[in-house]
């Protein structure tokens, strides 16, 4: 039957597991029968037992978080994600735009409605004016007629 043993580089650091014969006669110091503990970050046989062949140090370094590189996935995503909001602004622009440019319709066409009104009362106006002028001549005309009358009348 086979069993598992673990061998061991010349410093007594953990290499490879090693499959051999149950009743093999073990001879090479490089070969531990004794699986090494859980926890160990590098198992190290050092006086017939396994201890941490890593500092304080060492382990704390491999502890501390990786720094995640975005993924180009995940960049192209952020980037869709930012694309997806400037369309969003910009939609929301050109309806503020929209309703912008229509309400100024709306006053034009108001102005456009007062300034029609203003035309025709300048034009009522200005045919009142000239209804005027033509009674003051008309009443020029009488004067002078009478005037002539008056002359006549005085001269007879």
């Amino acid at each position: 039957m086979l069993i598992q043993v673990h061998r061991v580089d010349k410093d007594g650091f953990y290499m490879e597991p090693v499959l051999i014969e149950q009743n093999d006669v073990i001879e090479d110091e490089n070969i531990v029968t004794i699986d090494p503990p859980e926890g160990l970050y590098k198992p190290r046989w050092l006086d017939d037992e396994w201890v941490e062949g890593l500092t304080p140090e060492e382990i704390e370094e491999i502890k501390k978080p990786v720094p995640q590189v975005p993924s180009e996935i995940d960049i192209l995503g952020k980037q869709l994600a930012e694309k997806e909001l400037q369309i969003l602004q910009l939609q929301a622009d050109t309806e503020l735009f929209g309703k912008q440019i229509a309400d100024k319709d709306i006053q034009i066409m108001s102005l456009q409605s007062e300034n029609e009104v203003i035309g025709q009362q300048l034009v009522e106006k200005d045919l009142r004016l000239m209804q005027v002028e033509t009674d003051n001549e008309k009443m020029g005309q009488s004067i002078v007629k009478l005037e002539l009358k008056l002359m006549n009348m005085e001269g007879k």
